[in-house]
């Protein structure tokens, strides 16, 4: 769903420069303000307005990504975001900000911040916090959120046409991940080649595009989701996937915690299934878990946190599954724990 209102180029909304922008939006904060930068995304500037009213988040979508490699997109995928968030505060408005403006020129978003002491789950599992109870928790309470998401958008025609535009999920997620890594390892075609067309051709409700724990802000009785830049109306496994990777290649580059990080994913898509109220296709989850985390080390992102001894171990764990013949979950699984063990130190 990108904008047309494309008079000039984005004006960067810098940390000295947010209160003013906010004045000139008409939405000017209190006296005594403190902006906080947050920098742990790459794909925007994300600011921490707090004051005596409340907190609230201003995020500007970049045209270039920073990362390593080129990496361009349009980023009037702001838009987009703003009617996703929309959506999905409406059907989940205890797990998602409330978008207050959308600038369609400078493309930035003001929207509410989450509670104060909810913490970034990414940053918990890297740090092996979580105790199981947890995990659990929160990997039932994000199948009910995407699939409360999902089932409320499915086969929706109006929803197909407001997110029809795919040129953001081809930027930022089938050129840069999956057509980088089918370049690389021409030998695992048909896997990857069945992947892309699956996710190039199916239409079936709104994907967040980007649901991973790093979007994710958790405490012991609350989830939030964050960051739909990516949104669309295509295939419902992509998110599964999504997340489904992030917690394999944790599996697999810690060992001790792998059983909980499989039980987390079960629970998951159990979760998930309940709330969209239909039978998961896993078919071809586990192909597209492993192409993901292939991704991961040989695409244009690849993840900071792991090591080069890391690296090999989720390489060549998503190379023997997208190999087989075999692309299910539990194939996956078999294959991310197999290999964990061995580069256990």
């Amino acid at each position: 769903m990108m904008t047309d209102a494309r008079v000039r180029e984005p004006v960067p909304i810098l940390l000295n420069k947010v209160l003013r922008y906010l004045e000139c939006r008409g939405l000017p904060p209190m006296s005594g303000a403190v902006v906080t930068e947050l920098t742990d995304g790459v794909s925007a500037r994300v600011y921490l307005v707090e004051d005596s009213s409340g907190r609230r988040v201003v995020k500007q979508a970049l045209p270039e990504l920073n990362v390593k490699s080129l990496w361009l997109a349009d980023p009037h995928r702001a838009m987009t975001e703003a009617a996703a968030l929309k959506l999905a505060h409406g059907l989940t408005p205890d797990n998602v900000p409330a978008l207050i403006d959308a600038d369609p020129v400078d493309c930035v978003l003001t929207m509410s911040a989450a509670p104060a002491g909810l913490l970034n789950w990414r940053s918990q599992l890297l740090q092996h916090t979580p105790p199981t109870s947890d995990l659990v928790f929160v990997g039932q309470e994000l199948g009910r959120i995407l699939g409360t998401w999902h089932r409320a958008t499915w086969a929706d025609p109006a929803v197909a046409e407001q997110f029809s535009d795919d040129e953001t999920f081809e930027q930022l997620r089938l050129t840069p991940f999956h057509r980088t890594v089918l370049e690389k390892y021409p030998e695992l075609r048909t896997a990857l080649r069945s992947c892309i067309d699956e996710l190039a051709d199916r239409r079936e409700c709104l994907v967040h595009g980007d649901f991973s724990p790093k979007n994710i802000l958790v405490s012991e009785s609350e989830v939030w989701v964050l960051d739909f830049e990516v949104a669309r109306f295509g295939a419902a496994v992509f998110d599964l996937a999504f997340l489904g990777h992030h917690l394999a290649i944790k599996a697999a580059v810690l060992p001790e915690r792998a059983a909980d990080l499989q039980r987390t994913f079960k629970e998951f898509l159990e979760s998930y299934a309940k709330a969209l109220g239909r039978t998961i296709e896993d078919r071809t989850l586990g192909w597209h878990i492993a192409a993901l985390m292939l991704a991961r080390v040989d695409g244009v992102s690849p993840a900071g946190y792991l090591s080069e001894p890391q690296r090999v171990t989720v390489r060549e764990a998503a190379r023997a599954v997208l190999a087989s013949s075999d692309s299910s979950t539990a194939a996956l699984w078999n294959t991310v724990l197999a290999h964990a063990q061995v580069g256990a130190p």
